[in-house]
């Protein structure tokens, strides 16, 4: 075998060393772990919070006054029928943030993230 074929298996497994050190922390993240370094127990499950956070991301990109085509609206995109169902008044993109987070709480009490 080479020297510089020999090299090019070197390179190839620190290649893989090195996508492990960054695939493993990353997915951690993504699933809700701690990340490294951090001392402490991981939490269980994401926080109702932490989830309509995610929510408001994906939605609304953090934009409470937005509507989009088919009349959706606000932070969590709630369509006029679903906020009246939990007791909103007038279209969610005209209401309060914090009215907004509290018909978005009932809401995942009620449905989980199946609305979204």
């Amino acid at each position: 075998m080479s020297h510089a074929r020999a090299r090019h298996r070197g390179t190839r497994r620190t290649t893989r060393y090195t996508r492990s050190l960054v695939a493993i922390p990353t997915l951690a993240a993504a699933i809700g772990g701690v990340g490294i370094g951090v001392s402490g127990p991981a939490s269980a499950a994401p926080s109702e919070d932490q989830i309509l956070s995610a929510i408001v991301q994906c939605e609304s990109g953090g934009n409470p006054t937005t509507v989009n085509s088919i009349g959706a609206g606000g932070l969590f995109q709630f369509l006029p029928g679903t906020w009246q169902a939990v007791g909103g008044t007038g279209l969610p993109q005209n209401a309060s943030v914090a009215e907004q987070w509290k018909r978005a709480r009932i809401l995942y009490a009620q449905q989980g993230t199946a609305p979204w």
